[in-house]
Order: C-alpha cells, then structure tokens, then sequence
C-alpha cells in the first residue's frame, strides 16, 4: 500500500499488515534523497539496460544509427544524405558513439541512460506533486513496468530522447529559478528540433505561463524568454534551411506528405486504426493495450474531476492531451507513437490517485487502486518475451520476418561477413538495410543510407532522386552491372521491398555469387577477376 491507513481495524492481521505497510511508507517519505533515487536509478536500470541489450532491432533503427555515424563523420544531414526527420538524434547519438566507438550497443546503452532520466524525472513530478515520496516510488515502478516504456524508450528512435527533453522542460518550471521559462524554452526547443511535431505541444506552455504569470508585463517577459530559449535550440535548423531550402523542406515536410497511397476513408480508417488497437477494439497489440487502457481511463477520470471541480486542467495533462493529439499527425499512425505522451499520463494518474486516497481514504478505494497497480504491473513480462524473443505483433518489423534476423548478434554477423568479403581499396557495399554498416570498416553506396530511399524516389521526378540524394531502381542496377561494388547483402528488409526478387534476380545476373550466409542475410561477391575489373 502506498498510502496512510485512518481509523481502526478489527481484525489484527490485517492492521499488523496495515501498520507494516506505513511503516514503509515513512521510510520512504524520511529516507534521504540521494538514497531514494539511487535505489530508483538501480531498479530503471535492471529493466531498461537489459532490454537496450536485447530486444529486437527496429526497421528504422538501422537508418537513426548509420546517420549517426555519418554526421561524426563529417557529413551533413539533408544535404549530404536523405534524412527525414529533425537533426538533433543524429548528433547526440553520433557524438556519443565518437566517444565510446561505433556500435549497436554503445548507442542502445545511451538510450537506456535516457530512459532512467525520464524515470527519475517521473519520480520528482509525481512526488511533489502528490506531497509524497512514497506515491513517487509507485509512478516510477508503473514507468519501469509500462510497455510503451521498456518496449521502446531502449531503440535509437526519436522516442526516448524528445521525451525526456520535452519533460525536462515541463518540470523545470515547478521550479523557482527565475530562469525557468528560457530553461523551459531551450528544452522544448531540443524536442522539437528531435521531432518535429512536438511543436504542437506548445499551446500547453502558452497558457500555462498566461494563468501562471500575475500580469501583462509578467506574462510579456516569460515569452519572450520562452522564445528565445526555443530559437537558440533551433537555429542550426536555419544553417540547414539556407543550405538548400527545397532539400531541407522536403527531407522534414515533403516525405511525410508522399509517403502512403491513402485516400480518403482508407486515410482515415488508418487514422483510426492505431488507438483502436491500443483500446482493444478488435484487436489488441499484447499487453500494451490493457496498460494503455488503464492509464486512459485514470487520466480521463482525471480530467472530468477537474473539470467538475472548475480547476484548470494541470500543465501535465495539457500536454498528455496535445501530445496524444500530435501523434495522429504522422501518416500512417503506428501505437508506437503514443509512448511519448506515457510519461505525462503517469504523472496525472498517479497525482490523482494520490488525491483520492487523501480525500476519500475508504477501504475499498484504496484495494481497488492496489488491484489495478498490481494487474498493471504483472503482465508486462509476457511484454517482455514478445519484445525480446519472439517479436509477435511488433510494429518496425516487417511482417513474416524471422526474429533472429532482428537480434543484435545476428546483424553484427552480418557485419563482420560484410568486412570479410570486402575487397581492399574497394570499401563500398549495397544493401537494402543501412543498419549492417553501423559498425563495418566498409561503407553502404551513397543513395542507401535509408532504407525507403527506393520507395521513395518512385514518388518524386527523375531530378528529384539526385538531389534529394536518393536511390532509384535504374541507378541501382546500374550499379549491379557495372560492378562498382564487390559485396552485396540480401537480408533484412529485402522481402519488405516491392522488388525483392527482382534486386536479386538482378544480382545473380549480373555475376555476383552467394558467398555466406547468417540466417536469412546472402551476402553476395564478384569473382576476383570480375572484382579488378
């Protein structure tokens, strides 16, 4: 129980157990700070590091941790390489990995660190916020516990990272610093330039500093702080924009408005598709769904009491509401997305059971709550084995693919077979996932840096594929036939491309041989002679 018992009991077991429980409580509540977030630190840790080590790699994690490497590299995304999202991963994630070297789990270990400062982030909301540690401790577990969460905070995806900034900067204004709102603006401004559309969020900080600040001038002074805070995060958007504006326009805005055939109710059956599922109406998606309902019905029952009550909803589930929002932006809408607004849910639920049971401390309120934390709880480590193991219902991963060929070990296999065949002075490859060459001495054939380039460019004009630095099919088997590559991995993603088969038909004609195989991957090779050519 994570809350105090009033009145008496007579039944002595049960307030020996009662009395044990707030025993507890006070622990928590007296323990020293320092003590009470390492122990928190440790507990995310034993869930998030495990999982960045071992759940299955996501499609589009391969293209994050390529153009990681290349902008430590030196290159610059837009303009150098097809990069549709905002700029900031690919520089955290790339200076990282310059520090503690190329690899899959340098990179998945950093998403992990995030994860943990999210949670301890959670732990400070809610307890402040709930005037109890102790209510703090029970969000932190739920965190740790959430699908959403473990199942994909631990990815080098623009999840983790515009979540914890765009929390950060939700909770640096419960502070007193004079400084808060620049704070709070440089923070947004860092989510936004990871995800562009968290820009929809900001009607949340608006009028929360219009009810929060006493008056005009007050209210004048905080935006403009707020403001200058969100441009200092953006510009090196501007150095991107004034490179080449088409390019950066198209790489950020343009492939989001090409990339789906939908029409009209096909747009918005898709639409719909995504919270149906996380509701269970149909179908459901593990044990997210449950969770998912859970916290939905906690927050809504959150948002009615404070709109009964005529209290201004709180800042959390304004942007709890407009994140949710923002999340059907994208097309198509995939349950993924709604992990962002996870955090900001927690905080609300749990700030409002804490209010409940304050106010209204009956027995079987407080049974009920503790029911459906523990039913919470309990199921997420069937989660866990379809995370993990048997990747069942995993949105990222193409349908009917083999698990194994989505396990780390098994993509740095294929890696290391890359730079086995890889003939010296000759370093270029091809392959239809960019994820291979994250750790490879060779290096992937410009215009495959991401895995939708040859989907993509059937939607844009012929001199639109060069600029936009694309791949078309015409360019790559050019490539085939002239040789201009020694190797050539047919693996992941190639039964997800329209034309698989041909590519490898296309292979095979044109004198590459099958040399190895790991699991599913073909890694192919020119003759020697064929090679020097």
């Amino acid at each position: 129980m994570l809350f105090r018992w009033s009145g008496a009991t007579s039944n002595p077991e049960a307030g020996k157990h009662i009395g044990d429980s707030v025993t507890m409580i006070e622990r928590v509540d007296q323990a020293r700070p320092a003590v009470v977030y390492g122990l928190l630190a440790a507990l995310l840790a034993a869930v998030f590091v495990p999982m960045s080590l071992f759940r299955l790699v996501d499609g589009d994690e391969g293209t994050y941790l390529l153009v990681a490497r290349l902008v430590a590299e030196g290159q610059l995304p837009y303009h150098d390489f097809y990069y549709p999202q905002m700029y900031l991963l690919p520089y955290v994630y790339g200076g990282w990995m310059k520090v503690f070297g190329f690899s899959w789990y340098a990179a998945r270990l950093l998403s992990a660190v995030f994860s943990i400062l999210l949670g301890l982030l959670v732990y400070r909301q809610v307890a402040n916020l709930a005037r109890s540690r102790a209510w703090g401790v029970l969000a932190v577990v739920l965190f740790a516990t959430s699908s959403l969460a473990f199942g994909w905070y631990p990815l080098v995806k623009t999840f983790v990272l515009p979540t914890l900034l765009l929390f950060a900067a939700y909770a640096v204004l419960s502070t007193r610093s004079r400084w808060r709102w620049i704070a709070s603006g440089l923070l947004f401004g860092f989510a936004v330039a990871c995800r562009v559309y968290v820009i929809g969020v900001a009607p949340a900080f608006l009028i929360e500093m219009y009810l929060s600040e006493p008056d005009r001038r007050a209210r004048l002074m905080q935006f403009g702080r707020f403001t200058i805070g969100c441009v200092v995060a953006l510009l090196p958007a501007e150095f991107f924009l004034l490179i080449d504006p088409a390019t950066f326009v198209y790489n950020i805005v343009g492939t989001h408005l090409i990339r789906t055939d939908y029409q009209v109710f096909s747009w918005w059956d898709q639409k719909a598709l995504a919270p149906m599922v996380l509701m269970a109406l149909g179908e459901s998606e593990g044990l997210t769904s449950l969770q998912f309902i859970l916290l939905f019905l906690g927050s809504l029952a959150a948002w009615v009491s404070s709109t009964l009550a005529r209290e201004r909803l709180p800042l959390a589930s304004s942007i709890a509401v407009l994140l949710i929002l923002a999340s059907f932006v994208p097309t198509p809408v995939y349950t993924q997305y709604f992990c962002m607004p996870l955090p900001f849910l927690l905080v609300s639920v749990v700030v409002f059971c804490a209010t409940l049971v304050r106010e209204n401390a009956t027995p079987r309120l407080r049974h009920l709550l503790v029911s459906l934390a523990v039913v919470y709880v309990v199921v997420s480590p069937l989660d866990v084995v379809r995370y993990a193991i048997s990747g069942r219902m995993i949105p990222g991963l193409p349908p009917g693919a083999s698990a194994t060929d989505w396990k780390l070990s098994t993509i740095r296999a294929v890696s290391r077979a890359i730079d086995r065949q890889a003939s010296p002075g000759r370093k270029l490859a091809i392959s239809l996932w960019p994820g291979y060459f994250v750790e490879t001495q060779a290096a992937i054939l410009p215009g495959m840096e991401n895995h939708w380039a040859l989907t993509y460019s059937q939607r844009v004009a012929p001199s639109e594929v060069q600029r936009y630095k694309l791949m078309s099919y015409p360019a790559l088997f050019w490539h085939l036939r002239e040789h201009t590559v020694d190797v050539v991995v047919l693996g992941n993603w190639t039964n997800w491309t329209s034309n698989g088969e041909l590519i490898r038909r296309q292979v095979q004609q044109n004198g590459y041989t099958l040399k190895e195989r790991v699991e599913h991957a073909e890694i192919y090779t020119l003759p020697r002679q064929a090679a020097r050519q």
